[in-house]
């Protein structure tokens, strides 16, 4: 072959084997070198790692690793090159390099060392963890910086240098502001929308009552109507009659499905009560007693058995009338009930039933367990049982949800599944789902998992163990002064206990009868009827809902005091009326007497915060 064919051939082999290199250089998406495989290539005839010797210094070193540099390093696009014109992409998301090369290269990667934020935290705290029961304060070097009393947290907003140290300390101040004591000082102020009212329970006392006679009875008139709470009707002087010390009704002169009044007035003011008897007779008879236009008591029904009681007037003046109102009814079965009644006039003393936060949203809001809880009040011994102590009652914001007041239809406080619920998993942060204890409406069990919104291991020495009283009433349709006097009594149902000793409870009904502004909802009004804007929309602690609370009904053995929709106190709905019920639970507990204010001024926005 002579030389000019060989020459043309090896030419045409260079230009095919050039534009193959063209081709494949424009075409080629190039090399990816990530972290993980840059030991294939990295310091060796391809890469070579550039390191910033120190900050802001511009001065690199080769690295000596075949790995690449840590997060503390970001890539220098200007200075990174190639000696033959290679071309690199640098993709910050992923770390990784692209190398767009046919031909071979030499590759700087420079990397320029920019060391991210850290944060050196030390705390005299003995388990070197946030403790949100002790005053603290932050100290930080090269850092604008803040301690969150309220969340346990420190909030960094610039730091001034890469590094930043800081000091926690905790401590305890030499005079504590104690938190029963600042409340018990806003006694007879407005709080918010709200004050703080000293409430003063009337005690009475008729064990030496002394009965009243004929000629004691004031401006004697009766009259039937067609409504109990009419004041006045058809006259009608034969319907009761005086003998001995007593009035009774005279059943053959009372028309059926009529009201029966007999009005009158004391003849010097005192505290009194109305005894009674009914005869068997329908079921739809009774008795209602008023003071003046206030309704003391709800209708007593008569029945197949005779029925005997005494209703507490309370304080009655001389100008002040009383009613006593007889329901005639009567069917095929049973006659029109006789009922004979007489007044009795006794004494009375008077206790302290707490300084209470009334009125429809006071200041009374507490940061208790990393959530929003609001203070009842500040109570003495009367209400807890711990002598000479002043312990603040505060209960949960929320509600836990619906659950059953007791899993068996006993209203039996002390054996109910609730009080072993709250505790046991609640008190100690812990899931009670699957446990014997939770349930929901009608004995379905419920969500009980408190791992999160359980009472943590820093606020649990802030809980008193305490006295809890369990008595109760047979009705609703009584003041809010009854209901605190029975809870304290021994009216229970057959058999059960007065008191219970723990720490965490409901609220009493009379806890709710004394939330309503007094100055709105006279606390003469029966708790039956505080659903209206006047009683329950002026009262912080109505929440809207179906809530129990933890005074049972004395005459049932499966029924409990609730707050129904609207407001008003009840045990007996159309529906869902017994303890197996699944209403909503806000727990309710007494904080110890040692805890003590850190700030905060009782507002929903900056609600108080405590220490121990």
């Amino acid at each position: 072959m002579n030389k000019k064919k060989i020459l043309v051939s090896l030419s045409i082999v260079c230009i095919f084997i050039l534009a193959f290199i063209i081709y494949n250089y424009i075409n080629n998406d190039g090399v990816v070198i990530a972290s993980g495989k840059s030991e294939e290539y990295v310091n060796d005839r391809t890469f070579s790692l550039m390191l910033e010797t120190s900050k802001d210094s511009g001065e690199y070193q080769m690295s000596l690793e075949s790995s690449w540099p840590d997060s503390d390093y970001e890539y220098n696009a200007t200075l990174s090159s190639c000696e033959n014109g290679s071309q690199l992409v640098w993709n910050e998301e992923k770390r990784t390099v692209t190398l767009k090369a046919n031909i071979s290269d030499k590759c700087y990667l420079y990397f320029d060392y920019n060391p991210k934020p850290t944060v050196t935290l030390a705390t005299n705290n003995q388990n070197d963890t946030f403790n949100p029961s002790a005053l603290a304060t932050l100290s930080c070097s090269n850092a604008t910086a803040n301690y969150n009393q309220k969340y346990q947290r420190v909030e960094i907003s610039e730091i001034n240098n890469k590094n930043t140290a800081c000091t926690l300390t905790y401590s305890k101040p030499s005079l504590k502001d104690y938190l029963n004591e600042k409340i018990i000082g806003l006694s007879g102020t407005t709080q918010g929308i709200g004050q703080v009212v000293n409430e003063q329970a009337t005690i009475t006392n008729y064990s030496n009552a002394t009965k009243f006679g004929k000629s004691d009875y004031k401006n004697v008139t009766m009259y039937s109507s067609s409504f109990a709470s009419s004041t006045s009707g058809t006259s009608n002087e034969n319907s009761y009659t005086f003998s001995g010390d007593s009035w009774s009704s005279v059943p053959s002169n009372l028309t059926s499905n009529r009201y029966y009044h007999i009005k009158f007035g004391v003849a010097k003011n005192g505290y009194y009560q109305v005894c009674y008897t009914m005869s068997s007779g329908d079921d739809f008879g009774g008795l209602s007693v008023y003071k003046g236009t206030k309704q003391v008591e709800d209708t007593k029904y008569a029945s197949t058995s005779i029925q005997t009681g005494c209703i507490d007037l309370g304080y009655v003046d001389i100008n002040t009338d009383v009613r006593i109102v007889q329901r005639a009814f009567s069917s095929s079965s049973y006659p029109i009930a006789t009922i004979t009644f007489n007044l009795q006039q006794g004494s009375a003393t008077f206790e302290n039933a707490g300084i209470r936060y009334e009125g429809k949203n006071p200041n009374n809001y507490i940061w208790f367990n990393n959530e929003l809880w609001r203070i009842i009040g500040v109570f003495d011994e009367n209400s807890h049982g711990q002598n000479n102590q002043n312990l603040v009652k505060i209960i949960r914001n929320e509600s836990l949800g619906g659950l059953a007041w007791n899993k068996t239809n006993v209203n039996d406080w002390t054996n109910s599944s609730l009080k072993n619920l709250l505790n046991n998993a609640y008190i100690n942060s812990q899931n009670g789902t699957n446990g014997e204890f939770c349930y929901g409406s009608s004995k379905r069990q419920s969500n009980c998992d408190y791992t999160v919104i359980g009472i943590k291991n820093i606020y649990r020495p802030m809980i008193k163990n305490v006295r809890w009283y369990l008595g109760g009433s047979s009705i609703a349709s009584i003041t809010t002064n009854s209901f605190y006097v029975a809870e304290r009594s021994n009216s229970v149902y057959s058999g059960r206990p007065t008191y219970w000793d723990g720490k965490i409870g409901l609220m009493y009904a009379s806890d709710y009868g004394y939330s309503v502004l007094s100055s709105s909802c006279t606390r003469d009004t029966n708790l039956v009827f505080y659903d209206n804007s006047t009683c329950a929309g002026n009262s912080w602690m109505y929440n809207n809902g179906i809530e129990w609370t933890i005074t049972p009904v004395s005459t049932f053995d499966d029924e409990t005091m609730f707050l129904y929709y609207g407001g008003k106190l009840t045990y007996n709905t159309w529906y869902d009326r017994y303890v197996t019920s699944g209403y909503n639970v806000r727990p309710v507990l007494y904080l110890d007497s040692s805890v003590y204010l850190i700030g905060g001024n009782g507002s929903i926005s900056n609600p108080y915060l405590i220490g121990m």
